[in-house]
């Protein structure tokens, strides 16, 4: 009783759990941008995969069919010619003593026909139909958790473009800012007012600068074909909109342990395997039972007395019961086999369970780890930018060095890179919270 009591309140938790998160979700209104969306659609189009793995849902659709069709008649039709020798005769003797022959069955054997099997009791098809359906469920969830996976990986990539397209801004101001410096300092150099090192340390400042410049670049481009690659757009100019907000992709955090179990991809395929090995457990226990068919069949041959030579019409109509004794199945031994898999199946889920359990906590430390380095972002920013505009006036009046200058230079874009990657890490991090959860948003 205790044992009912204590499920049926972890029920009745889950379902209070499952409607507050869904309440919470709508009374945020996450919005996502409609080029993502159409992004994801366009994936789940073109991706070959995503066409392979419709295809074996097809095919398992065709496989429960094909079990149900256990239930139905089977038809045959049969025309054969056999030639008999030595062929069996009565001999006996007639009244003027001569010996006559009767043939019992005729030389030439003629035969068309067609006969009808149909299942009255056949107790192993349901079990074979449920692991179908099982199939089916598992080769549904497994394309549904691959749309997922591509729908987070292109919303990642996208993400990852703008991050990208941003920090090539802050590195290009960089650059600019750098070649006015250099500028600055050719004069002063000119003048003799600069050393020719700090001229040199410049350049080399500016020549570094144009590298990370040309590795962003190149990173855009990689993300640029990989998008190409899932979505099927060649293009580069996808994005019309490179706004960039953090908060998207945020949830409520609380109890977010009970609603993964729920809705993680992970977790429902492997509650599906666990369900279809109990179908091969039943299956396997009621391969032993006999089978009640009714047996039908007309048709024309020869053979039957007076007249053996004369092809008759004929039918016939029966019940046959088939009893398994030794099958070439093994059945004991496909019942060891399936309660093994069963057993792994439930293993598989309990692991997947711990990994999903790590992943959270995980996923939950990053959050927060993000969201405290972000909220310090501004003020770092605040005070690199104070401190640029302060060495910059201070060079000109050759207060500082040039290498101080090109330090305040360079703290500034390191404080503009590091908010955009705090912004970035964080979005991932909720990105993956949602992954983990089930969340579809597309």
């Amino acid at each position: 009783m205790l044992k009912l009591i204590s499920h049926t309140m972890k029920a009745i938790f889950l379902i209070i759990t499952f409607a507050f998160f869904t309440n919470q979700l709508s009374a945020q209104e996450i919005k996502f941008p409609a080029d993502l969306k159409k992004f994801v659609e366009q994936s789940f189009q073109t991706y070959p995969k995503v066409g392979e793995m419709s295809d074996l849902v097809s095919l398992n659709e065709v496989k429960v069919e094909l079990g149900k069709a256990g239930y139905l008649p089977t038809a045959m039709g049969d025309v054969s010619y056999r030639r008999q020798y030595p062929t069996p005769y009565i001999p006996f003797s007639t009244s003027d003593g001569q010996t006559n022959n009767v043939n019992i069955l005729p030389a030439n054997n003629y035969n068309a026909s067609v006969s009808l099997a149909q299942p009255i009791i056949d107790l192993r098809v349901n079990p074979q139909i449920n692991k179908a359906k099982s199939d089916l469920t598992i080769s549904k969830d497994n394309l549904e958790s691959f749309k997922s996976t591509l729908a987070y990986q292109v919303a990642q990539i996208y993400y990852s473009i703008i991050f990208l397209n941003k920090s090539l801004y802050v590195q290009q101001q960089q650059i600019n800012l750098l070649q006015s410096t250099l500028m600055q300092i050719s004069v002063k150099v000119k003048n003799g007012d600069a050393l020719s090192y700090d001229l040199v340390s410049t350049e080399v400042k500016y020549t570094n600068a144009g590298n990370f410049y040309t590795d962003l670049r190149a990173q855009l481009d990689k993300q640029y074909n990989m998008l190409g690659m899932l979505t099927g757009i060649p293009e580069k100019d996808y994005l019309n909109d490179t706004s960039f907000n953090s908060t998207i992709f945020n949830m409520v955090t609380d109890s977010v342990s009970a609603i993964a179990c729920h809705n993680n991809p992970d977790i429902i395929l492997a509650a599906d395997k666990i369900e279809a090995a109990g179908w091969d457990i039943v299956s396997a226990d009621r391969s032993r039972l006999p089978v009640l068919n009714l047996q039908a069949g007309l048709g024309y041959k020869n053979g039957f007395m007076p007249s053996i030579d004369v092809l008759n019409f004929n039918y016939f109509a029966g019940l046959g019961v088939t009893i398994p004794i030794l099958s070439a199945s093994r059945p004991g031994y496909q019942r060891k086999i399936a309660v093994i898999n069963h057993h792994v199946s439930q293993l598989a889920l309990e692991t997947q369970k711990a990994v999903l359990n790590k992943d959270l906590l995980n996923s939950l430390d990053d959050i927060r780890k993000n969201q405290k380095k972000l909220a310090s972002a501004d003020t770092l920013i605040r005070q690199a930018q104070l401190a640029r505009e302060l060495a910059t006036e201070r060079y000109k009046f050759g207060v500082i060095t040039n290498l101080e200058l090109l330090t305040a230079v360079s703290n500034f874009k390191d404080a503009q890179l590091s908010q955009l990657q705090f912004e970035y890490n964080l979005l991932l991090s909720r990105m993956d919270l949602c992954r983990l959860v089930g969340m579809r948003w597309w």
